[in-house]
């Protein structure tokens, strides 16, 4: 590769990285706003892009910065998750394992356990690139099209069937309404706008409610959260984000299916290793996932997330084939991004941990409440506030009837399901 566009494509995955890290930490703000915001504004950044680059690699460097921002974002998003348990759709079944490390003073080691997750995922992902390209174009993907139905229906009975059997029933109500509630947001049956002339956060409602707020609700008013060590710098091995990689995959290939869903597939298939084998394996599942978006891009041109959307709008006349300049420099992006997502992980960790010692915890989650209701007025209107509360609602039963609060996860994979059947 020309050593002047490895350092172009170096300076764009800074620039992602550094956008990837803002919307990460930044509960409601998604890599797929900025990733948009930046579409828009393509036609600007590739006239100052000009002045600098050879003709024809503005729109790839842009991609490099979009494919850099999705990367950073699937590792650092697990901060905001962990600590202040405002997740989004890939975060969702880290938060409880992540609170009890956190209230166990693991707080860094939880955020290490994601991060290396992160890293191992990337790593083997880029591995994998080539002979996983060869078997999708070779006829894996028409099977995996075929059987994605029966996956969804397996995992939401092995949810329900996990459950005590006492309480399977209302693990069945939990699973059915949350499945409600994500259909309604899924389907835009309420007129959620923004305040800011951008597309409606619809899902920071949703999820925010269904686990956000009633962590913040049900905590305890009388315990702080107590220091956190940073004593262990392998605290995980990276054979559980080797398995998250297997599972990404698959998430990365089919529609709509988050890294929940998968996460949810992998703990059945596969022994999690404890908390924080399961931790390193959801965020593995993550990057994994937004790595292999890109492969069924070049395959059959879908684009599986937003960021996807934007490097395939950037990318649309470019050869994106095994091997293309185009590819390979996008596998570099992947690559850099990948080692940047690492060291911005950790160093964020440090930086919060360090924040909440600092805090009165029950200050704290008031004004993060406060923050939630405002950020969902501001993102979604008064319609997202009503999503918010009644989702709040439903997140409460799990708490207060004793069942595993993964039934919640109903919201993503039912409407998925419906969506693949046809009924909507």
């Amino acid at each position: 590769m020309d050593p002047d566009l490895l350092l172009l494509i170096l300076y764009m995955c800074l620039i992602g990285a550094a956008a990837g890290t803002f919307s990460g930490l930044v509960p409601g703000i998604h890599v797929n706003t900025l990733a948009m915001l930046l579409l828009v504004a393509s036609p600007y950044l590739l006239d100052v892009l000009s002045g600098f680059v050879p003709d024809g690699y503005g729109p790839l460097l842009l991609s490099c910065a979009v494919m850099s921002a999705a990367v950073v974002h699937s590792s650092i998003d697990f901060i905001p998750s962990a600590f202040i348990g405002i997740p989004d759709a890939d975060t969702v079944l880290n938060v409880l394992p992540a609170h009890r490390m956190i209230l166990n003073g693991e707080g860094m080691a939880a955020v290490r356990c994601a991060a290396i997750g992160s890293l191992t995922g990337a790593i083997v992902s880029l591995i994998l690139t080539v002979p996983l390209y060869i078997l999708l174009t070779g006829g894996l993907g028409d099977y995996l099209d075929s059987i994605t139905v029966g996956a969804l229906i397996v995992v939401l009975a092995l949810m329900i069937l996990d459950e005590v059997p006492g309480r399977r029933l209302i693990a069945l109500i939990i699973t059915i309404l949350s499945a409600a509630a994500g259909l309604v947001v899924m389907l835009g049956v309420l007129p959620m706008s923004s305040m800011f002339d951008l597309e409606p956060e619809t899902m920071f409602p949703l999820l925010t409610g269904l686990f956000g707020i009633p962590s913040l609700l049900t905590a305890d008013r009388n315990s702080d959260i107590p220091p956190q060590k940073d004593d262990e710098k392998m605290p995980v091995s990276p054979v559980h984000g080797i398995k998250g990689v297997l599972t990404g995959s698959i998430t990365g290939w089919f529609p709509g299916i988050t890294s929940t869903a998968g996460a949810t597939i992998a703990g059945h298939v596969f022994s999690t290793g404890g908390t924080r084998g399961f931790i390193s394996m959801v965020s593995s599942i993550g990057t994994a996932s937004t790595m292999f978006a890109f492969i069924t891009l070049c395959i059959n041109g879908k684009e599986r997330s937003g960021t996807m959307s934007v490097i395939g709008s950037l990318l649309r006349d470019a050869d994106l084939g095994l091997g293309s300049v185009t590819f390979v420099s996008m596998m570099v992006a992947m690559a850099i991004a990948s080692v940047l997502a690492y060291m911005l992980t950790v160093w964020s960790g440090k930086a919060v941990c360090g924040f909440l010692r600092r805090m009165d915890m029950v200050v704290f989650n008031r004004i993060i409440l406060v923050a939630m209701v405002a950020m969902t007025v501001l993102f979604c209107g008064y319609w997202g506030l009503i999503v918010l509360i009644a989702c709040t609602l439903i997140g409460l039963l799990p708490i207060l009837l004793g069942t595993r609060r993964i039934h919640l996860t109903g919201c993503l994979i039912v409407p998925v399901l419906l969506f693949k059947i046809g009924l909507f």
